[in-house]
Protein backbone atom coordinates (compact mmCIF):
# COMPACT_ATOMS: atom_id res chain seq x y z
CA UNK A 1 0.00 0.00 0.00
CA UNK A 2 2.75 2.64 1.13
CA UNK A 3 4.21 1.44 -2.88
CA UNK A 4 1.35 2.21 -4.12
CA UNK A 5 1.08 5.86 -2.40
CA UNK A 6 4.42 6.51 -3.39
CA UNK A 7 4.06 5.76 -6.97
CA UNK A 8 1.03 8.00 -7.43
CA UNK A 9 3.12 11.08 -5.92
CA UNK A 10 5.89 9.78 -8.32
CA UNK A 11 3.82 10.09 -11.03
CA UNK A 12 1.82 13.32 -10.25
CA UNK A 13 5.40 15.09 -9.96
CA UNK A 14 5.85 13.20 -13.15
CA UNK A 15 2.91 14.91 -15.23
CA UNK A 16 4.15 18.29 -13.91
CA UNK A 17 7.45 18.16 -15.49
CA UNK A 18 7.30 20.80 -18.66
CA UNK A 19 9.03 18.59 -20.75
CA UNK A 20 10.36 14.71 -20.70
CA UNK A 21 12.82 12.52 -21.61
CA UNK A 22 12.34 9.24 -23.19
CA UNK A 23 13.41 7.71 -20.00
CA UNK A 24 10.88 9.38 -17.94
CA UNK A 25 8.16 8.48 -20.32
CA UNK A 26 8.82 4.87 -19.82
CA UNK A 27 8.87 5.54 -16.30
CA UNK A 28 5.47 7.33 -16.66
CA UNK A 29 3.94 4.18 -18.22
CA UNK A 30 5.61 1.65 -15.88
CA UNK A 31 3.84 3.77 -13.22
CA UNK A 32 0.52 4.45 -14.81
CA UNK A 33 0.76 0.36 -15.41
CA UNK A 34 1.45 -0.10 -11.62
CA UNK A 35 -1.61 2.02 -10.60
CA UNK A 36 -4.19 0.38 -13.12
CA UNK A 37 -2.86 -3.30 -12.12
CA UNK A 38 -3.81 -1.73 -8.23
CA UNK A 39 -7.01 -0.61 -9.37
CA UNK A 40 -8.07 -3.54 -11.12
CA UNK A 41 -7.32 -6.17 -8.39
CA UNK A 42 -8.82 -4.02 -5.43
CA UNK A 43 -12.08 -4.00 -7.60
CA UNK A 44 -11.90 -7.56 -8.70
CA UNK A 45 -11.53 -8.51 -4.99
CA UNK A 46 -14.28 -6.14 -4.07
CA UNK A 47 -16.41 -7.95 -6.23
CA UNK A 48 -16.02 -11.49 -4.66
CA UNK A 49 -16.58 -10.50 -1.32
CA UNK A 50 -19.95 -9.18 -3.16
CA UNK A 51 -20.67 -12.21 -4.46
CA UNK A 52 -20.05 -14.37 -1.11
CA UNK A 53 -22.51 -11.70 0.20
CA UNK A 54 -20.31 -9.37 2.55
CA UNK A 55 -21.43 -6.41 1.30
CA UNK A 56 -19.68 -4.73 4.10
CA UNK A 57 -16.27 -6.31 3.38
CA UNK A 58 -16.73 -5.24 -0.06
CA UNK A 59 -17.40 -1.60 0.96
CA UNK A 60 -14.89 -1.56 3.29
CA UNK A 61 -12.01 -2.51 0.76
CA UNK A 62 -12.79 -0.20 -1.92
CA UNK A 63 -12.87 2.38 0.66
CA UNK A 64 -9.59 1.72 1.50
CA UNK A 65 -8.55 1.57 -1.94
CA UNK A 66 -9.79 5.19 -2.42
CA UNK A 67 -8.01 6.60 0.15
CA UNK A 68 -5.12 5.16 -1.14
CA UNK A 69 -5.83 6.84 -4.81
CA UNK A 70 -8.28 9.12 -3.89
CA UNK A 71 -8.10 10.70 -7.93
CA UNK A 72 -8.54 7.60 -9.34
CA UNK A 73 -11.83 8.00 -11.29
CA UNK A 74 -12.25 4.07 -11.52
CA UNK A 75 -11.95 3.22 -7.88
CA UNK A 76 -14.46 6.27 -7.19
CA UNK A 77 -17.06 5.12 -9.81
CA UNK A 78 -16.71 1.30 -8.75
CA UNK A 79 -17.06 2.63 -5.00
CA UNK A 80 -20.31 4.50 -6.20
CA UNK A 81 -21.95 1.76 -8.21
CA UNK A 82 -21.26 -0.87 -4.82
CA UNK A 83 -23.18 1.30 -2.46
CA UNK A 84 -25.80 1.73 -5.56
CA UNK A 85 -26.17 -1.55 -5.83
CA UNK A 86 -26.60 -2.57 -2.03
CA UNK A 87 -28.93 0.03 -1.61
CA UNK A 88 -30.64 -2.01 -4.59
CA UNK A 89 -29.91 -5.42 -2.02
CA UNK A 90 -31.44 -3.95 1.13
CA UNK A 91 -34.65 -2.58 -0.72
CA UNK A 92 -35.05 -6.25 -2.11
CA UNK A 93 -34.52 -7.96 1.07
CA UNK A 94 -37.50 -5.42 3.29
CA UNK A 95 -39.66 -6.04 0.31
CA UNK A 96 -39.04 -10.08 0.19
CA UNK A 97 -39.54 -9.65 4.36
CA UNK A 98 -42.33 -7.39 3.16
CA UNK A 99 -43.69 -10.14 0.98
CA UNK A 100 -44.04 -12.41 3.78
CA UNK A 101 -45.17 -10.89 6.65
CA UNK A 102 -48.03 -9.87 3.66
CA UNK A 103 -48.63 -13.85 2.81
CA UNK A 104 -49.05 -14.37 6.74
CA UNK A 105 -51.65 -12.08 7.28
CA UNK A 106 -53.29 -13.59 4.44
CA UNK A 107 -53.72 -16.72 6.65
CA UNK A 108 -54.66 -14.55 9.31
CA UNK A 109 -57.63 -13.38 7.47
CA UNK A 110 -59.16 -16.48 6.46
CA UNK A 111 -58.95 -17.63 10.23
CA UNK A 112 -60.71 -14.52 11.12
CA UNK A 113 -62.98 -14.89 8.53
CA UNK A 114 -64.03 -18.24 10.13
CA UNK A 115 -64.24 -16.67 13.49
CA UNK A 116 -66.56 -14.34 12.44
CA UNK A 117 -68.77 -17.48 11.01
CA UNK A 118 -69.19 -18.61 14.51
CA UNK A 119 -71.14 -15.49 15.37
CA UNK A 120 -70.93 -16.03 19.04
CA UNK A 121 -70.46 -13.84 21.96
CA UNK A 122 -66.99 -12.92 22.65
CA UNK A 123 -65.71 -14.80 19.70
CA UNK A 124 -64.11 -11.68 18.31
CA UNK A 125 -64.44 -8.32 19.33
CA UNK A 126 -65.11 -4.99 17.32
CA UNK A 127 -61.38 -4.04 18.27
CA UNK A 128 -59.77 -7.27 17.51
CA UNK A 129 -61.33 -6.95 13.89
CA UNK A 130 -60.58 -3.29 13.81
CA UNK A 131 -56.89 -3.68 14.43
CA UNK A 132 -56.33 -6.38 12.18
CA UNK A 133 -58.19 -4.61 9.18
CA UNK A 134 -55.57 -1.93 10.34
CA UNK A 135 -52.53 -3.74 9.64
CA UNK A 136 -54.17 -5.71 7.29
CA UNK A 137 -55.10 -2.60 4.48
CA UNK A 138 -51.11 -0.99 5.52
CA UNK A 139 -49.19 -4.01 4.58
CA UNK A 140 -51.73 -4.09 1.79
CA UNK A 141 -50.63 -0.50 0.91
CA UNK A 142 -46.50 -1.22 1.54
CA UNK A 143 -46.60 -3.96 -1.14
CA UNK A 144 -48.09 -1.68 -3.60
CA UNK A 145 -45.43 1.06 -2.70
CA UNK A 146 -42.60 -1.83 -2.92
CA UNK A 147 -43.89 -3.11 -6.37
CA UNK A 148 -43.87 0.06 -7.73
CA UNK A 149 -40.36 1.12 -6.80
CA UNK A 150 -39.49 -2.26 -8.08
CA UNK A 151 -40.91 -1.85 -11.19
CA UNK A 152 -38.91 1.19 -11.90
CA UNK A 153 -35.84 -1.03 -11.67
CA UNK A 154 -36.93 -2.51 -14.70
CA UNK A 155 -34.90 -5.74 -13.90
CA UNK A 156 -36.22 -9.29 -14.03
CA UNK A 157 -35.31 -10.22 -10.36
CA UNK A 158 -37.73 -6.96 -9.55
CA UNK A 159 -40.41 -7.74 -11.80
CA UNK A 160 -40.54 -11.32 -9.64
CA UNK A 161 -40.83 -9.45 -6.60
CA UNK A 162 -42.84 -6.62 -8.12
CA UNK A 163 -45.60 -9.16 -9.32
CA UNK A 164 -45.53 -11.53 -5.59
CA UNK A 165 -46.14 -8.05 -3.80
CA UNK A 166 -48.98 -7.14 -5.81
CA UNK A 167 -50.70 -10.86 -5.97
CA UNK A 168 -50.84 -10.60 -2.36
CA UNK A 169 -51.61 -7.03 -2.04
CA UNK A 170 -54.95 -7.70 -4.04
CA UNK A 171 -55.54 -10.81 -1.34
CA UNK A 172 -55.21 -8.24 1.16
CA UNK A 173 -57.60 -5.68 0.22
CA UNK A 174 -60.24 -7.79 -0.42
CA UNK A 175 -63.68 -6.89 -0.76
CA UNK A 176 -62.30 -3.08 -0.49
CA UNK A 177 -61.01 -3.14 -4.09
CA UNK A 178 -65.07 -3.32 -4.78
CA UNK A 179 -66.01 -0.23 -3.17
CA UNK A 180 -66.04 2.88 -5.83
CA UNK A 181 -63.48 4.97 -3.82
CA UNK A 182 -61.14 2.82 -4.61
CA UNK A 183 -61.40 2.32 -8.18
CA UNK A 184 -58.24 3.78 -8.96
CA UNK A 185 -56.40 1.95 -6.89
CA UNK A 186 -57.82 -1.08 -8.18
CA UNK A 187 -56.86 -0.32 -11.84
CA UNK A 188 -53.31 0.85 -10.65
CA UNK A 189 -52.99 -2.75 -8.99
CA UNK A 190 -54.64 -4.51 -11.72
CA UNK A 191 -52.38 -2.42 -14.74
CA UNK A 192 -49.21 -2.88 -12.83
CA UNK A 193 -49.52 -6.94 -12.42
CA UNK A 194 -50.21 -6.98 -16.44
CA UNK A 195 -47.35 -5.40 -16.63
CA UNK A 196 -45.32 -8.04 -15.06
CA UNK A 197 -47.19 -10.54 -16.71
CA UNK A 198 -45.40 -9.23 -19.83
CA UNK A 199 -41.78 -8.30 -18.49
CA UNK A 200 -41.72 -11.93 -17.00
CA UNK A 201 -43.32 -13.64 -20.03
CA UNK A 202 -40.30 -15.76 -22.01
CA UNK A 203 -38.90 -13.59 -24.71
CA UNK A 204 -40.03 -15.11 -28.35
CA UNK A 205 -37.40 -16.98 -29.84
CA UNK A 206 -37.05 -16.88 -33.71
CA UNK A 207 -38.51 -19.93 -35.19
CA UNK A 208 -36.98 -21.96 -38.46
CA UNK A 209 -39.49 -21.78 -40.96
CA UNK A 210 -41.45 -25.36 -40.28
CA UNK A 211 -43.82 -27.39 -42.26
CA UNK A 212 -47.09 -26.44 -42.84
CA UNK A 213 -48.43 -29.39 -41.10
CA UNK A 214 -47.00 -27.86 -38.09
CA UNK A 215 -48.94 -24.88 -37.87
CA UNK A 216 -51.28 -25.97 -36.12
CA UNK A 217 -49.63 -27.35 -33.18
CA UNK A 218 -48.34 -23.35 -32.80
CA UNK A 219 -51.13 -21.49 -32.41
CA UNK A 220 -53.37 -22.80 -29.62
CA UNK A 221 -49.79 -21.34 -27.71
CA UNK A 222 -50.73 -17.75 -28.66
CA UNK A 223 -53.99 -18.35 -27.67
CA UNK A 224 -53.17 -19.42 -24.65
CA UNK A 225 -51.06 -16.30 -23.74
CA UNK A 226 -53.65 -14.49 -24.76
CA UNK A 227 -56.22 -16.43 -22.42
CA UNK A 228 -53.65 -15.94 -19.49
CA UNK A 229 -53.32 -12.64 -20.01
CA UNK A 230 -57.00 -11.88 -20.24
CA UNK A 231 -57.49 -14.42 -16.87
CA UNK A 232 -59.77 -16.24 -19.16
CA UNK A 233 -58.66 -19.29 -17.31
CA UNK A 234 -61.64 -21.37 -18.95
CA UNK A 235 -59.93 -21.34 -21.83
CA UNK A 236 -56.57 -21.44 -20.86
CA UNK A 237 -57.92 -24.95 -19.62
CA UNK A 238 -58.88 -26.21 -22.77
CA UNK A 239 -55.86 -25.23 -24.64
CA UNK A 240 -53.48 -26.51 -22.52
CA UNK A 241 -55.28 -29.58 -22.80
CA UNK A 242 -54.86 -29.22 -26.40
CA UNK A 243 -51.58 -28.58 -26.68
CA UNK A 244 -50.55 -31.74 -24.09
CA UNK A 245 -52.34 -33.71 -26.47
CA UNK A 246 -50.81 -32.16 -29.71
CA UNK A 247 -47.38 -31.23 -28.43
CA UNK A 248 -46.28 -32.21 -25.14
CA UNK A 249 -42.65 -32.00 -25.49
CA UNK A 250 -43.41 -28.00 -26.75
CA UNK A 251 -40.46 -26.45 -24.85
CA UNK A 252 -43.12 -23.70 -23.69
CA UNK A 253 -45.79 -26.08 -22.22
CA UNK A 254 -44.28 -26.40 -18.42
CA UNK A 255 -44.09 -22.52 -18.13
CA UNK A 256 -47.25 -21.81 -19.70
CA UNK A 257 -48.93 -24.87 -17.00
CA UNK A 258 -46.88 -23.13 -14.05
CA UNK A 259 -48.37 -20.24 -15.20
CA UNK A 260 -51.73 -21.28 -15.63
CA UNK A 261 -51.86 -23.37 -11.90
CA UNK A 262 -50.38 -20.02 -10.00
CA UNK A 263 -53.51 -18.28 -11.43
CA UNK A 264 -55.86 -20.71 -10.68
CA UNK A 265 -54.88 -21.01 -6.98
CA UNK A 266 -54.73 -16.94 -6.70
CA UNK A 267 -58.23 -16.83 -8.18
CA UNK A 268 -59.54 -20.23 -5.82
CA UNK A 269 -58.15 -18.58 -2.56
CA UNK A 270 -59.65 -14.95 -3.48
CA UNK A 271 -63.10 -16.83 -4.20
CA UNK A 272 -63.15 -18.79 -0.99
CA UNK A 273 -61.97 -15.75 0.75
CA UNK A 274 -65.07 -13.87 -0.97
CA UNK A 275 -67.63 -16.66 -0.34
CA UNK A 276 -66.74 -16.59 3.32
CA UNK A 277 -67.55 -13.13 3.64
CA UNK A 278 -70.77 -12.91 1.58
CA UNK A 279 -71.81 -16.49 4.03
CA UNK A 280 -71.01 -14.19 7.34
CA UNK A 281 -73.23 -11.60 5.90
CA UNK A 282 -75.98 -13.83 5.06
CA UNK A 283 -75.53 -13.80 1.33
CA UNK A 284 -75.74 -17.65 1.33
CA UNK A 285 -76.92 -17.89 -2.16
CA UNK A 286 -74.50 -15.27 -3.42
CA UNK A 287 -71.74 -17.31 -1.71
CA UNK A 288 -72.47 -20.63 -3.02
CA UNK A 289 -72.37 -19.28 -6.24
CA UNK A 290 -69.49 -18.10 -6.04
CA UNK A 291 -67.85 -21.16 -4.53
CA UNK A 292 -69.88 -23.29 -7.51
CA UNK A 293 -67.72 -21.18 -10.08
CA UNK A 294 -64.66 -21.71 -8.71
CA UNK A 295 -65.27 -25.76 -8.20
CA UNK A 296 -65.87 -25.34 -12.21
CA UNK A 297 -61.87 -24.72 -12.20
CA UNK A 298 -60.71 -27.04 -9.31
CA UNK A 299 -63.01 -29.89 -9.17
CA UNK A 300 -61.15 -31.71 -6.43
CA UNK A 301 -60.29 -28.56 -3.65
CA UNK A 302 -61.60 -29.68 -0.65
CA UNK A 303 -62.63 -27.11 1.03
CA UNK A 304 -64.75 -25.81 -1.97
CA UNK A 305 -66.54 -28.91 -1.66
CA UNK A 306 -67.19 -28.45 2.08
CA UNK A 307 -67.97 -25.02 1.51
CA UNK A 308 -70.46 -25.94 -0.90
CA UNK A 309 -71.62 -28.82 1.12
CA UNK A 310 -72.45 -27.11 3.91
CA UNK A 311 -74.35 -23.78 2.34
CA UNK A 312 -76.61 -26.64 0.50
CA UNK A 313 -77.68 -27.74 3.78
CA UNK A 314 -78.16 -24.58 5.15
CA UNK A 315 -80.56 -23.87 2.49
CA UNK A 316 -82.08 -26.33 2.87
CA UNK A 317 -83.08 -26.53 6.74
CA UNK A 318 -83.80 -22.70 5.63
CA UNK A 319 -86.37 -24.04 3.06
CA UNK A 320 -87.71 -26.65 5.55
CA UNK A 321 -88.15 -23.90 8.39
CA UNK A 322 -89.72 -21.39 6.14
CA UNK A 323 -92.53 -24.20 5.03
CA UNK A 324 -96.36 -23.72 6.72
CA UNK A 325 -96.59 -25.74 9.13
CA UNK A 326 -98.68 -29.28 7.75
CA UNK A 327 -98.16 -29.20 4.96
CA UNK A 328 -96.05 -31.91 3.69
CA UNK A 329 -92.88 -31.27 1.47
CA UNK A 330 -93.78 -32.87 -2.14
CA UNK A 331 -92.64 -36.40 -2.74
CA UNK A 332 -88.96 -37.21 -4.47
Amino acid sequence: MYQIREDSAELEQLHKLNTTTPAVQQRIRRLHDNLQQFERSAIRSAERLEHRGDWLGAEQLLEGAVRILPNSQRLNIAQQQLSERRQVHAERVRMELAIHQGEQLLKDAEAYQRLQQLQGPGVLSWLELKNFNRKRRASAQSLTEYAQLAIQRRNRKDYVLAHRALTVAQGLYGDDLRKPENGELRDAIARDLALTNRKLRPAAKPQPAKPTAQKSEMMPVTDLQQALRSGDLFSARKLLNQIQQQAPQHPQLKPLQSQFETQVKTRIDYAIRRGNALYSQGEINQALSVWREARILAPDNVELQANIARAEKLLENLKVLSRPIGIEPPPP
